[in-house]
């Protein structure tokens, strides 16, 4: 006679970017196909690499640029035990004591039940980063962008941290004549977390290509009146086009109304132990930008969290009532800043604080912008949209040479 067969679990994993991917191939490979399914939840049927998306919006610095960019999940996302589905999450449905009423409920009406789930949903972005779900239209919004960033003649950037940077190098690559500003609440560009003398090279690595900095000020009104903007201390700075560049907010709310509140932080992070489960919810884990964590968002943060929910997840499966699960304990501080396609500088939080300038930067991150590594995660050959294999959108009214599946700075 046969032993019976296990009951079957699924993991569920929301939110296809630096954290959910990583961990959706790895599961994907270590998961037993007869015991357990994997569904991955993301509202666009593409990942998006968002280290490039500044180079992306200001102009078409080469043809076809956005299939670098906007990166399908294939047809291996979406076969045998796997299955991905092109929604958003409306709602969270977890009964703490009652394994079998557990499910998340989609804007499409779905409801898919979860064993485990991770919850990877990223940040909300504002401005040119905010894309649209379908492919389609975000290309058509780039457009708009670069004919706004073409004609415009005075440009302010209000938020001065890395995106701010970026943007304000990728101007001028493409117009040098134009007038760049980035208005900061700071005294030196970025934050504190960071040395105040890498900080200073930053600040210089902008001002020689031209770029005003206007420091320890701040822009309530992002919209030009009269060709200009307001500071608050009333300083007028000509505009006709302004990008907030502030950071991006978590993609948390539709946690909170669905746990509860006392699940975030007052900056809508989620709150996570060691282990990144959330406080008394042992079968939910979170990773990547949405978690709160004494430390920088980033891509080489979000991979190694979603690997510490992937063993942990793995042991759980094995043995519903493990305690020995792994931790992650973060990384040390990095951050490479693009300027344009052939500068920047780079800061590594090792030793008494490592420093890089142009050479380096752009062999690290400006010249290609990690897009080969990319590729390697999500398993397509380097700059290929793979149109042939690419899934169809539900229709609708956000590293370096490393090793398959890792994502890296240095």
């Amino acid at each position: 006679m046969s032993s019976p067969k296990p009951l079957q679990k699924t993991i569920v994993i929301v939110g296809a970017g630096f954290a959910g991917v990583p961990a959706f191939n790895e599961l994907a490979k270590r998961v037993d196909p007869e015991t357990t399914k994997l569904v991955l939840i993301n509202p666009r049927s593409h990942f998006i690499h968002l280290p490039a998306a500044c180079r992306l919006v200001v102009s078409e610095t080469e043809p076809h640029y956005e299939d670098k960019v906007f990166l399908p999940l294939t047809a291996r996302f979406n076969e045998g035990n796997k299955r991905t589905v092109y929604a958003k999450v409306d709602s969270i449905h977890d009964d703490k004591d009652d394994e079998a009423n557990r499910y998340v409920t989609l804007d499409n009406g779905e409801k898919v039940e979860y064993t485990y789930l991770l919850l990877a949903p990223g940040s909300i972005w504002e401005g040119p980063l905010d894309f649209p779900y379908n492919k389609d239209e975000s290309v058509k919004k780039l457009k708009e962008w670069h004919n706004r960033f073409e004609k415009a003649a005075d440009i302010v950037l209000v938020g001065g941290g890395g995106i701010s940077f970026e943007y304000a190098g990728e101007i001028k690559d493409e117009w040098p004549t134009k007038n760049v500003t980035i208005v900061h609440s700071r005294d030196l560009l970025l934050n504190d977390v960071y040395p105040d003398r890498w900080r200073r090279q930053v600040n210089d690595s902008l001002q020689k290509r031209g770029v005003r900095l206007v420091l320890g000020d701040r822009v309530d009104d992002v919209v030009p009146k009269d060709g200009k903007i307001v500071t608050r201390s009333g300083k007028e700075i000509p505009a006709d086009l302004v990008i907030p560049t502030r950071g991006p907010r978590p993609n948390s709310a539709f946690i909170a109304a669905s746990l509860g509140d006392d699940v975030l932080t007052s900056s809508g992070h989620v709150k996570v132990n060691p282990t990144m489960q959330l406080p008394d919810r042992p079968h939910i884990f979170a990773a990547g930008d949405v978690v709160e964590w004494n430390e920088q968002k980033s891509a080489r943060k979000a991979y190694p969290q979603s690997q510490v929910v992937v063993q942990n997840i793995l042991t759980l499966l094995r043995d519903p009532k493990a305690t020995s699960l792994k931790s992650y304990w973060g990384r040390p501080e990095a951050l490479p800043l693009t300027n344009g396609k052939n500068g920047g500088t780079s800061y590594w939080g090792v030793l008494w604080g490592l420093t890089f300038g142009d050479w380096f930067t752009r062999l690290a991150a400006s010249k290609n912008l990690y897009i080969p590594g990319v590729n390697r995660m999500l398993d397509l050959p380097p700059g290929s949209s793979e149109p042939g294999r690419r899934l169809t959108e539900r229709p609708r009214s956000v590293a370096t040479a490393v090793p398959k599946g890792r994502i890296s700075i240095f």
